[in-house]
C-alpha cells in the first residue's frame, strides 16, 4: 500500500511538473515580447538597419506605437513623415518591415491601408 501511494505521488509531481513546462513554454513569447517593449523614437525607426545586433528594434516599439499614436486617420505623408520610406506601397497601402520577432525566424511587417488618402485601419503580421 506504501508503494502504490508512494508512486501516485511521484506521478502527480511528473505531472505537476509537466503542466508547469507546457505553460512556461507556450507562455514564452509573450512573456519575452512584455519585457523588451521599447517606447517608440521615430528618429531610430527611421534609420533602423536590418542587422543582426539590431534584429528587433521595430518590433519591440510597435507596441508603443499602435497604443499610443493616434494612426488611423493620418494621412499617407503624415505616416511617412513618422516612419520615414516603406518597405512597399501601393495605391491603397503601406507597408513597413519589422525585422525578426525574436520567435525562431518569424518576421513581422505593419500594414497600413487607406480610403481616401487616410489610414483606415493598419495590422501587424507576424510570420
Amino acid at each position: 500500500m506504501k508503494v502504490i501511494r508512494l508512486i501516485f505521488k511521484l506521478l502527480i509531481g511528473a505531472g505537476i511538473i509537466y503542466i508547469i513546462s507546457v505553460m512556461v513554454f507556450a507562455l514564452k513569447p509573450g512573456i519575452t515580447d512584455f519585457f523588451n517593449r521599447t517606447d517608440f523614437d521615430s528618429r531610430e525607426w527611421i534609420n533602423w538597419e536590418d542587422t543582426e545586433s539590431s534584429f528587433g528594434v521595430r518590433w519591440n516599439m510597435t507596441h508603443d506605437l499602435i497604443n499610443n499614436y493616434d494612426l488611423k486617420g493620418k494621412t499617407r505623408k503624415e505616416i511617412e513623415q513618422l516612419l520615414g520610406k516603406p518597405t512597399s506601397e501601393s495605391k491603397n497601402e503601406m507597408r513597413y518591415y519589422l525585422g525578426l520577432t525574436g520567435h525562431g525566424i518569424n518576421t513581422g511587417a505593419l500594414t497600413f491601408e487607406f480610403k481616401n488618402d487616410r489610414v483606415s485601419k493598419f495590422k501587424i503580421w507576424q510570420g
